[in-house]
């Protein structure tokens, strides 16, 4: 299979008309055509089905077309490692993080990723799923750390489980119901919550369902970790927030001023998301263990020291 038959199918694939695909490749539908062509020869099978509404993949089309793309990637990556090795050009690397990993290990993943590749223009965009997920599936960046209900992300991401993160409800520090061992108690009072697709807010309120128990009449829906808490230190307003954010010495200053109820809440799953299908570079799979190895770290997960590998990534000591 030539180079050029392969262009083919993935223009036409983008395009969704063969006039479509022969302009972006900036040839004559004739030439794409024959392309095409040669390519259903060369794999022995159709891999286009032609209706009106113009040109879609057959299965075998789907399966070239997948696979066609993964190694193409896979080839601009290499070529932009090996150009970065001269000094040609900058590699480049964008991730998403979730709050509670960028005012936690983000500092340190960055310092320790910075030792290991000094060259790599690092682009971190910081936000909750609603955020970042769109991003990913624009292909903006090339991963996420989130804490998501992996079941409610798109079927276009897979997501790799890191960790998991206990939640606690949290108000201000002299809140009328601070004496509260469960969470009924807690439901009349106002609720600020980051209600959207997949997040831990609304996993929260179907296990609230479940439960048996309302949820609260009132919710302030906003997608700021930070400001969520400036609103709730004045009032008797009621948030949740990840353990990380009430333990020293991350980020607890963040949290000055509120106090933590004593009541159970299901725990969250932390994770890197990244589109399926799409390859890794080195610096991209080396930056994602680092953010794995060091938010497992956090967790406290084992007690044994970490001291870095051959290649630079901590691991434990036994």
């Amino acid at each position: 299979m030539k180079d050029h038959c392969l262009k083919a199918l993935l223009a036409v694939a983008e395009a969704g008309t063969i006039r479509g695909a022969a302009r972006a490749l900036h040839l004559s539908q004739a030439a794409l055509t024959k392309a095409l062509r040669e390519l259903e020869n060369d794999v022995g099978v159709e891999l286009l089905a032609r209706s009106y509404r113009g040109v879609q993949l057959t299965q075998a089309g789907r399966i070239l077309h997948d696979r066609a793309k993964v190694a193409r990637q896979q080839l601009q990556i290499a070529q932009v490692e090996i150009q970065a090795l001269s000094g040609a050009v900058h590699e480049r690397l964008a991730i998403g993080v979730t709050p509670m990993v960028a005012l936690s290990v983000l500092s340190d993943v960055w310092s320790h990723f910075r030792r290991l590749r000094p060259a790599v223009d690092l682009s971190v965009r910081e936000g909750l799923p609603s955020i970042v997920t769109p991003a990913l599936l624009k292909g903006e960046v090339d991963f996420a750390l989130v804490i998501a209900d992996p079941e409610s992300l798109p079927d276009t991401l897979v997501f790799e489980p890191v960790m998991t993160t206990a939640f606690h409800v949290v108000g201000c520090e002299q809140h009328p119901a601070q004496g509260a061992t469960t969470l009924s108690q807690l439901l009349d009072y106002e609720w600020i919550l980051s209600l959207h697709a997949g997040s831990y807010s609304e996993r929260l309120l179907r296990w609230i369902s479940e439960q048996g128990l309302t949820a609260p009449k009132r919710i302030v829906d906003r997608n700021s970790t930070l400001s969520n808490c400036q609103l709730v230190r004045p009032t008797t307003m009621l948030t949740i927030l990840p353990a990380v954010f009430l333990q020293p010495p991350s980020v607890r200053a963040q949290a000055g001023g509120l106090m933590r109820f004593g009541v159970p809440l299901p725990e969250a799953m932390v994770g890197v998301a990244r589109l399926k299908r799409t390859a890794r570079s080195a610096s991209a799979a080396l930056l994602s263990d680092l953010f794995a190895v060091y938010l497992r770290r956090l967790a406290g997960l084992g007690s044994a020291s970490m001291v870095p590998r051959h290649d630079g990534v901590p691991h434990r000591q036994r």
